[in-house]
């Protein structure tokens, strides 16, 4: 949202006598860039009490300091994220889950900038961040085994704000507001950093890297987490989601790509596409041409200069009189895509701007290297706004409801010229390129500490840690995640936990599941259904989850509606619905057994094959006519048998 000039212009001297603007780079070099190739990601797996994997994502030579065995002048590898895998000791991956996520460079911030981020205006983070906290259990970044909890804790705190809190006087009312807003922005800067590392990360099928279909839902449950309700979306749309996220993010990143070479292309600057920590397409970088006359057009540039959100560096004396320059070399096949190290013509930049090009609408402004209060001075003034309607004032969304409707609509109108009004969204796009520095070894290193440093001061939350001291986090909690995954350690206890709440709620109904989500967040997590301990747990899980895998199969092919023979092998088919019929009698919730028998009989409806029709109603009569085994059937003890002898291999 916006304001009038008036408010633009205090807020500007205010921040001008607290912020300070920074030159643009005093040097002339010739920048070079490492091969691209040398930057990798990388899957780390590690046994958990024999049932489970730590899996560790490592970013190849990101680190600033070279490890002790390493060749010299070469950077260690660092870890990222860690997933739990619960793997129910068998090689099979259709019975695997994927249960929590570890974001390993985040911990939780001290007291003194919590306090900190409480104080109503405060936009800066003093100090590197929080210390690693080895001596404790790391704390998963997201359950994936009970996204609901969240949900409901987030609209339990927001009742409290608006109950509590917002008819209590001002300081009560603008303190609890600044640190529920410093919180949020805090969580959903890691949960996007931890998306950006993920979206970066190889696939397999082997087991030594979590699966395509594994890495797009926990992809998937991460954004949901932004949402508020997206922690109720079920599993099988969570995994659709994953994936249409990567197409969008990829139409997003190709349309600004091309946006912003045109603008660069129609005013006569330098357009460069920054290929960051491995990134591709992500990140864009303006030049000024020192040496060449201002071009001649007949367009009006306005609109453009309006779109890159920068002021007309040929009518800026200030870049008429630098000294300071880049030599960069252009390939003669393309003169407006500066290649270092290419022999040809030789020309003088300065840096301008540096833009992301994964925000929804155009080309994000993110870095500008001639006004360091520009985008930070944007950020400051929206939050200001918002935290005097809300905290000070205390305009409320039910009462006052016409002026955020007129603020929305002012918003909507602003951002269909281009206005950049999304604040999560300029959240997530500065996220990813905080850590893509951060990571990045290509780069020339005086710019990019030039663009980290410019990058910094757009932080207005104290909550913030400095990446450098997050990398530090990243491989003492690696190291403690490595001691807790002994068959005695701690990962083992919460990977026992997830699976008696798993067994305990297979098979509930909506509401009964809701009933446990809210007696667990009125006890404040200390309430949790579980199934009690007991030998035959595994083999129980085991047929549990295969029996979702065959259903979730059998479903899709149902839910598509034309002849599955046609779409997919009838074999199958064939084994998919045999395999479901010799694990039904095991199951004894109604619900599934039900669900069992509609999606068999879709099926048939719209099978015309012979084989398959008649594979589907032998199934469905041994449903209906069979009842379910009884816990000591002789089938679940050859069950356990199997799954001890080949969870012991």
């Amino acid at each position: 949202m916006r304001v009038g000039p008036q408010f633009i212009v205090v807020l500007g001297i205010i921040t001008a006598g607290l912020c300070r603007a920074a030159d643009v780079p005093a040097r002339s070099t010739t920048i070079a860039v490492a091969e691209s190739n040398q930057f990798a990601y990388y899957w780390k797996a590690e046994p958990v009490a024999h049932t489970a994997q730590l899996l560790t994502l490592f970013c190849r030579g990101c680190g600033s300091v070279s490890a002790p065995d390493a060749p010299t002048g070469s950077a260690a590898d660092v870890p990222l994220v860690a997933v739990l895998r619960d793997t129910l000791g068998d090689s099979d991956a259709e019975n695997d889950r994927v249960t929590d996520v570890w974001l390993l460079g985040y911990a939780n911030p001290g007291i003194g900038k919590k306090l900190l981020s409480a104080v109503p205006f405060f936009y800066w983070h003093p100090g590197g961040g929080s210390k690693s906290g080895s001596k404790d259990n790391p704390k998963p970044l997201f359950d994936l085994t009970a996204p609901q909890h969240s949900v409901l804790s987030e609209v339990g705190r927001d009742l409290v704000q608006w109950t509590a809190f917002d008819p209590m006087i001002m300081p009560v009312r603008a303190t609890t507001r600044a640190y529920r807003a410093n919180s949020l922005d805090d969580e959903r800067l890691h949960l996007d950093t931890a998306i950006s590392y993920l979206r970066s990360a190889p696939s397999s099928n082997d087991g030594a890297a979590p699966t395509r279909k594994e890495l797009d839902i926990v992809i998937a449950r991460l954004e949901l987490r932004k949402k508020l309700l997206g922690g109720l979306v079920n599993q099988k749309r969570a995994a659709q989601l994953g994936q249409e996220s990567g197409f969008e993010q990829e139409r997003i990143r190709s349309r600004n790509w091309e946006l912003l070479r045109q603008c660069a292309e129609k005013t006569g600057l330098v357009f460069q596409s920054l290929d960051l920590a491995g990134t591709e397409g992500e990140y864009g970088m303006l030049w000024f041409p020192t040496n060449q006359a201002t071009p001649m057009t007949s367009t009006d540039l306005k609109p453009i200069w309006k779109i890159l959100n920068i002021s007309d560096p040929w009518n800026d004396p200030k870049l008429a009189k630098m000294r300071a320059q880049y030599v960069w070399a252009f390939d003669t096949k393309d003169s407006n895509v500066p290649a270092p190290g290419i022999i040809g013509q030789q020309q003088a930049l300065v840096p301008l701007a540096v833009y992301s090009l994964s925000y929804p609408k155009t080309p994000l402004l993110l870095v500008d290297f001639r006004d360091q209060i520009h985008v930070r001075g944007h950020e400051m003034l929206q939050r200001s706004i918002n935290e005097v309607t809300a905290g000070v004032i205390g305009i409320s969304h039910f009462t006052n409801w016409y002026y955020y409707v007129a603020a929305g609509l002012y918003d909507f109108v602003s951002s269909r010229h281009g206005g950049a009004v999304d604040q999560a969204a300029r959240l997530d796009a500065y996220s990813r390129l905080r850590v893509a520095l951060a990571l990045d070894r290509q780069l020339d290193p005086e710019l990019r500490k030039s663009m980290e440093v410019r990058l910094r001061n757009v932080s207005i939350n104290p909550l913030e840690a400095a990446p450098g001291r997050e990398m530090r986090n990243a491989s003492v909690r690696y190291t403690r995640l490595q001691e807790e995954a002994g068959a005695e350690g701690h990962l083992a206890h919460i990977v026992d936990q997830q699976r008696r709440a798993e067994i305990a709620s297979f098979g509930e109904s909506g509401g009964h599941r809701g009933w446990d989500t809210l007696l667990h967040t009125m006890t404040l997590g200390l309430y949790r259904n579980r199934a009690p301990r007991s030998p035959d747990n595994l083999a129980k899980l085991n047929i549990y989850r295969r029996v979702e895998y065959e259903l979730a199969f059998l479903d899709k092919l149902a839910e598509a509606g034309t002849e599955p023979e046609v779409s997919y092998d009838p074999q199958l088919i064939h084994a998919s619905v045999e395999q479901l019929a010799s694990l039904m009698p095991e199951i004894s919730a109604s619900s599934v057994r039900t669900h069992a028998v509609d999606t068999l009989r879709k099926l048939k409806d719209i099978s015309q094959s012979s084989d398959l029709q008649a594979d589907c109603s032998a199934a469905i009569a041994s449903l209906i006519n069979e009842p379910a085994l009884h816990r000591n059937s002789p089938t679940r003890g050859i069950v356990a048998e199997t799954i001890v002898a080949e969870s012991g291999k």
